[in-house]
C-alpha cells in the first residue's frame, strides 16, 4: 500500500495523522531484527545465595502446621533482597522449591456404620427439592464452642488455626499439617475459656443466638427450648401451630426432657439425622464465617465478658440466611453422588 493511503488508516496517540517521512521509517524497521528485552530466557530475578535465604526464611517463619503468607515472607526479608523481589517472586521461588498453597485436610471419616447411616438420611430425604425444604423444615440448629484466648496465646493461635498454608504435596499428608482438634498442649489449655453458643437460623432468613450457661444439662435445655426458641419460632412463624427443625446428634438434645419440651411447644426435629454429620448441617456455614468475623472484632486486651457479647455480634452478622435450609436439597444430593463420604467444607 502507498503510504498515503496507510496514513488514512491510522493515527497518532494525540488522534493527529502521522507524516510520510515517519511512515517510511516505520516501514523501514518494521523487519528489523529486535533485540533482547527482559532477562534470558531460563534465568532468574534472583542469585541462588539470594534464593537460599529466602527459602531458610520460609522455614524459620512455618514451622510444620503453621500459616503463612507471601506478604509475611516478603516482610521478614532482609531490606536488600526484599527491595529486589515482590510478593509474586516470593510466590514462585516457593514453587520452583514444591512449595504451593494448598488448604489443610480435616480429620474426618464417617466410618463403616457412619456412611449407612448417612445414605438412608440421604435416600429418605432425596425427593425433598429447595421449595420443599424452605416449606417443611423451619430452621437449622446446632451449638459451637468459641474459644477465648489472653494476650500471651493469640499469635500463636492465629498461626495454628490458619485454613491453608504452603507446603509440599508429601507434607499435605502429614499430621502437622491437618487441622487438629487440639491447638495447644493441656497445660496451656487451662488458660482459655470457652462461651458456648446456639444459633438457630430459619427458612425465612431469621436467627437466634444466645449464650448457654454453665454447668448445663437436658434440664437446662429444655428451660431454654420454652423460654427462648419456641418464642422465637412462634414469631418467626405466626400463621404455623407446629415446628419442624434441624437439630444435630448431640444426646442432650434428644434427652427426655428435651423431648418433652419439644412436645410441649409442638416441635419435632427432622427425623434419620445421622450421628456426626456436621457437613450436612447448614448451620456449620454460619459457625465457620463467625469465626472468623470474631476474630477480626477481638482485640487483644478483651475481657472475657466483653468477648462474649461478640461471639453474639459475630454470629447475628451472618449474611446469606434465607438461603440455609434450602441448600439442604444440595447436600443430600452430593451426599449420595458421593456414597456417603464426607462432604467438603
Amino acid at each position: 500500500m502507498a503510504y498515503k493511503d496507510i496514513m488514512k488508516m491510522v493515527a497518532k496517540t494525540d488522534g493527529s495523522k502521522p507524516t510520510v517521512a515517519a511512515m517510511c521509517l516505520c516501514a523501514q524497521n518494521f523487519k528489523k531484527k529486535k533485540g533482547q528485552r527482559g532477562r534470558p530466557e531460563g534465568s532468574n530475578k534472583t542469585s541462588k545465595a539470594e534464593d537460599k535465604v529466602l527459602l531458610d526464611t520460609f522455614k524459620k517463619l512455618r514451622p510444620p502446621g503453621h500459616g503463612v503468607t507471601s506478604r509475611r515472607l516478603h516482610k521478614a526479608l532482609p531490606k536488600k533482597i526484599s527491595k529486589k523481589m515482590s510478593q509474586r517472586t516470593c510466590r514462585r521461588r516457593l514453587a520452583d522449591k514444591g512449595y504451593t498453597p494448598e488448604k489443610k485436610l480435616s480429620k474426618s471419616d464417617p466410618g463403616v456404620q457412619g456412611t449407612k447411616r448417612r445414605m438412608h438420611f440421604g435416600r429418605f430425604y432425596k425427593d425433598r427439592t429447595m421449595a420443599i425444604w424452605k416449606a417443611r423444615c423451619q430452621g437449622c440448629g446446632d451449638f459451637k464452642d468459641f474459644t477465648w484466648y489472653p494476650r500471651d496465646l493469640h499469635a500463636k493461635f492465629s498461626r495454628y488455626r490458619a485454613p491453608w498454608t504452603y507446603m509440599t504435596k508429601t507434607e499435605k499428608k502429614l499430621p502437622a499439617f491437618q487441622r487438629p482438634k487440639r491447638w495447644f498442649p493441656k497445660k496451656d489449655y487451662s488458660k482459655v475459656k470457652k462461651a458456648k453458643v446456639f444459633g438457630l437460623t430459619t427458612s425465612n432468613g431469621k436467627s437466634v443466638v444466645f449464650l448457654i450457661p454453665t454447668p448445663w444439662n437436658a434440664e437446662v435445655w429444655a428451660g431454654l427450648v420454652r423460654q427462648k426458641l419456641a418464642p422465637f419460632l412462634k414469631r418467626s412463624f405466626p400463621t404455623l401451630a407446629s415446628f419442624e427443625i434441624l437439630l444435630d446428634g448431640e444426646k442432650l438434645l434428644h434427652a427426655p426432657a428435651a423431648k418433652k419440651a419439644y412436645k410441649d411447644c409442638n416441635i419435632t426435629t427432622l427425623a434419620h439425622w445421622p450421628k456426626y454429620s456436621p457437613d450436612l448441617n447448614p448451620q456449620e456455614n454460619v459457625w465457620g464465617w463467625a469465626e472468623n468475623k470474631l476474630r477480626e472484632l477481638e482485640t487483644k486486651n478483651i475481657a472475657f465478658p466483653a468477648w462474649q457479647h461478640k461471639c453474639l455480634e459475630a454470629v447475628k452478622a451472618y449474611p446469606g440466611k434465607e438461603k440455609l435450609v434450602g441448600s439442604l436439597a444440595k447436600r443430600v444430593s452430593m451426599l449420595l453422588d458421593r456414597e456417603g463420604a464426607m462432604l467438603p467444607m
